[in-house]
């Protein structure tokens, strides 16, 4: 017995020994191959990486039918004339491919909220038909949508005539612009609710007569202190009730001129206080109020609209038309992981999302400074994840639910899971994380449309673009766009210029349709024509061969040059740090990120809904 007992022993301590020498061995190889090691991770690293991408791709493509106008780089401009102390503006000349910092941010702005892949997100004009409703709970009844993108920034103010405006805005059809003075005694001619007027001059919008409240957004360009066209993103004008139309201020900031033809006017929805008691004016909405788990300036973005409103028609410019929303908000944090799943059909309910590591407050950073949720505040609830039921817009209690951050693994309680089973219901969840390596998921997208600038110029704001050859020169088969255009592709529908036929060396006129272009992305290839750099597209990308070589636009024909600039592009953006150092240097740490990136680029336009 005891020779066994001896032969056991030796066995284990040849097992402890063997174990070391692999460790060592293992260790030894790590020191002697890094390189090997460092390419593996980075390999497994992009093709999580591809897999976001294309998992996000397919989420906008599956919901196209509220697909925004277009993403907007935007800069927070201090203002003391406006109600919150700034207003925000398109900022025109970032690049899609800038991750910088601003030049300056106002104060009490974290400028990590307008840096890096955080400086494009502006989303203006998600569009979603007002949806079925549905009981909510409570005797609340309402049509429930999330924002595709959110969080989002919210910080409701007042205007400048004292009525409440929201950082989230919601809009009807845009309406029909009608120009006139304001000198008229009898007020603003306007026919109905279809239309405004304006007086440039004045600085004044006229609306007409309506027995209740009412709030209109106001997006334009106006001229800045060197004459260059600037856009404010969005504006709210509160229009009290009137028996008689009523002209309203505009309050451009430093009282600069509105360019002329530059604005889309819409009507607003009103937001209602939860839980919301509707009215019968369907342009109504109320917030689902934030958990205690949300931080004080953001919004999940769980929209309810008044039930009454997916019944309702609208009078527009594009005539009788569903009710539909047009949303613009401020994405919170890119860096926010924004993943939908679906219950699993039977228990265990476990869910897997894209990324392990997921970030667990109170753990420490690679810059040693502790991570306090998703909301980056110590005075923001400390959250690790979020989980959203997209039909209800409710958010699912802690309670129901544990989180495997080191695997990615979300398993629901067998009550929960089999609660929505025995109703026969399949839910599907959006899950709000953040993961080491500081993951993010940002999406661009073209404008959905491209005007020509007041007179051809090369003043040029957002959605405008400049015909090379007119007023500001430039290259004559060119159309040049802002710098936030770069690399993005668009279609004209129509377009009319002149040919050269090299065989006969003859110019003749010429109409093209349906083509696709590529805009300019290569920095080395921006021009100037006096408002700062501009990139362009160039019609000898599509007519170029020996009997079609197009030598300039036909500005001097009494045709409409150019028709129907549309956006086409649509990018999905995944951004994680690569790699980072510490240093110790005047007291505090300096953390050194290595950023990565992968681009999944594709069309993607609006279909109906």
């Amino acid at each position: 017995m005891k020779r066994n007992a001896s032969q056991q022993g030796i066995s284990l301590i040849e097992v402890l020994v063997v174990m070391v020498v692999l460790t060592i061995g293992i260790l030894s190889a790590v020191r002697l191959f890094p390189v090997g090691f460092f390419i593996n991770k980075q390999t497994e690293a992009r093709t999580l990486a591809s897999r976001l991408a294309a998992q996000e791709l397919g989420r906008y493509s599956t919901a196209s039918a509220t697909l925004m106008d277009a993403v907007l780089p935007a800069v927070i401009v201090p203002d003391a004339s406006s109600p919150t102390g700034y207003y925000i503006r398109v900022d025109k000349d970032v690049t899609p491919d800038d991750l910088g910092t601003p030049s300056s941010t106002p104060p009490g702005v974290d400028p990590y909220y307008v840096s890096g892949i955080n400086r494009i997100r502006w989303i203006r004009g998600e569009t979603v038909r007002i949806p079925n409703p549905s009981p909510l709970g409570g005797g609340v009844r309402g049509s429930v949508y999330v924002l595709n993108s959110g969080p989002a920034f919210d910080y409701p103010g007042l205007d400048a005539n004292n009525v409440p405006i929201d950082s989230i805005v919601v809009t009807g059809a845009p309406l029909r612009r009608r120009a006139q003075s304001s000198d008229d005694p009898n007020g603003p001619y306007v026919r109905n609710n279809t239309e405004y007027a304006i007086d440039y001059d004045s600085g004044l919008v006229g609306f007409a007569a309506a027995p209740y409240d009412r709030v209109f957004k106001v997006t334009y360009s106006y001229y800045g202190a060197g004459g260059e066209v600037m856009t404010v993103a969005a504006a709210q004008i509160g229009v009290a009730a009137s028996p008689y139309p009523v002209w309203q201020p505009i309050y451009p900031p430093q009282g600069r001129d509105i360019v002329p033809g530059s604005e889309t006017i819409s009507r607003a929805f009103v937001r209602v206080p939860y839980p919301p008691s509707f009215s019968s004016d369907p342009y109504e909405y109320s917030l689902l109020p934030r958990s205690a788990m949300v931080a004080p300036f953001a919004t999940v973005g769980v929209l309810i609209f008044n039930p009454i409103g997916r019944d309702h028609i609208e009078r527009s410019a594009y005539g009788n038309t569903p009710l539909t929303a047009r949303i613009d908000y401020n994405v919170l944090d890119w860096h926010i992981i924004r993943e939908d799943r679906s219950l699993p059909g039977s228990a265990p309910y476990k869910v897997r999302l894209t990324l392990k590591n997921i970030k667990q407050a109170g753990e420490y950073e690679s810059d040693q400074r502790k991570y306090t949720g998703i909301w980056r505040s110590a005075d923001a609830p400390q959250v690790s994840v979020l989980i959203y039921n997209l039909a209800t817009g409710e958010e699912v209690p802690a309670s129901a639910y544990t989180v495997d951050c080191r695997e990615g693994m979300v398993t629901f309680s067998d009550a929960f899971g089999d609660a929505y089973r025995s109703r026969n219901e399949s839910p599907v969840f959006r899950f709000y994380y953040k993961a080491h390596n500081d993951w993010g998921v940002q999406v661009q997208k073209a404008a959905s449309k491209y005007t020509m600038s007041i007179g051809n110029t090369s003043n040029l704001g957002y959605g405008d673009f400049y015909l090379g050859g007119g007023a500001s020169g430039g290259q004559a088969t060119r159309m040049y766009f802002p710098l936030m255009e770069a690399g993005k592709s668009v279609s004209i529908r129509e377009l009319w210029y002149y040919s050269l036929n090299s065989l006969t060396n003859t110019v003749t006129l010429r109409k093209a349709t349906n083509g696709t272009y590529r805009i300019n992305a290569d920095p080395s290839g921006f021009e100037s024509l006096g408002f700062g750099p501009m990139t362009w597209l160039d019609l000898q990308d599509n007519h170029h061969s020996v009997t079609d070589q197009a030598v300039g636009w036909a500005l001097d024909q009494p045709v409409v040059v150019v028709r129907g600039v549309e956006g086409l592009s649509f990018k999905v953006r995944v951004v994680w740090n690569g790699g980072s150092s510490v240093t110790r240097s005047g007291g505090a740490n300096v953390s050194n990120l290595r950023w990565r990136r992968n681009d999944l680029d594709t069309f993607l336009t609006r279909s109906s809904n």
